[in-house]
């Protein structure tokens, strides 16, 4: 089910909150009690044989997206240019055997200069194809832009690696997963500290009941979720960490 999160119909992370999370999480709590908890599960962002991340969930959806994906278990694995947001090449000749799978290993995307700095040689002697669209992303002009995508997974790159509990051996409990619904919330947890995670992708407001004893937001994005009178308020298109 871990395609229900990314890359179907109607993706858990798209704005548009029709997504379902509760199958996957049912699936990955079964086979994290089969790796009796130390197993290092790990969830890309994508491969060459999957679809772009950005073909399917855009903009401000692909933050949340890597808030959930770096705030989980294992080892995490980012697709080469996934941190800039780089685009499925859409009706591309098939190489390799690539067949609809050639979109998703278009060369990297540097900068400004010819065939996006991967090769200086003539744009139709590339084995692939790159993104020709005039805003394609580029590592340049996401690392000159202190909002872009490429700076927001740096800071939570920080952030899991300030804190033991989020990093790949810190063990989770889901809270609130439920089917068809939002947000979703997890805890992790190890002898040091205990985080209480919150990803709402939906562009509404959503909440669930828990009492939480919050010490500090170690990082927000979208807003801040409220916790009061036993139920947590979470701002629509959001995450969150929450030191408890």
């Amino acid at each position: 089910h871990y395609n229900d999160l990314f890359r179907c119909e109607e993706p858990f992370f798209s704005g548009r909150g029709k997504g379902d999370v509760a199958a996957f999480v049912e699936k990955y709590k079964e086979n994290y009690e089969k790796a009796q908890r130390k197993g290092l599960i790990c969830i890309p962002s994508g491969n060459h044989d999957m679809d772009r991340l950005a073909r399917s969930i855009h903009g401000e959806e692909l933050k949340v997206a890597f808030a959930f994906l770096l705030s989980m278990p294992g080892a995490p694995f980012l697709y080469y240019g996934d941190e800039i947001g780089m685009r499925y090449v859409e009706k591309l000749h098939s190489v390799e055997g690539g067949y609809g799978r050639t979109g998703s290993r278009s060369p990297m995307q540097w900068d400004h200069t010819t065939n996006a700095g991967f090769s200086a040689a003539p744009k139709e002697k590339l084995y692939v194809k790159q993104d020709e669209s005039a805003d394609r992303p580029t590592v340049e002009a996401q690392m000159a832009d202190p909002d872009s995508l490429y700076h927001e997974i740096q800071k939570l790159i920080n952030i899991r690696q300030a804190h033991s509990a989020l990093q790949s051996r810190g063990e989770i409990e889901f809270v609130y997963a439920e089917e068809k619904q939002y947000p979703l919330a997890y805890l992790r947890s190890d002898d040091k500290e205990k985080i209480l995670v919150i990803i709402n992708p939906a562009d509404r407001e959503v909440s669930f009941d828990g009492n939480y004893a919050v010490r500090e937001a170690l990082y927000t994005f979208g807003g801040e979720a409220v916790f009061t009178g036993g139920k947590v308020t979470v701002p629509g298109g959001s995450a969150g960490f929450y030191l408890l």
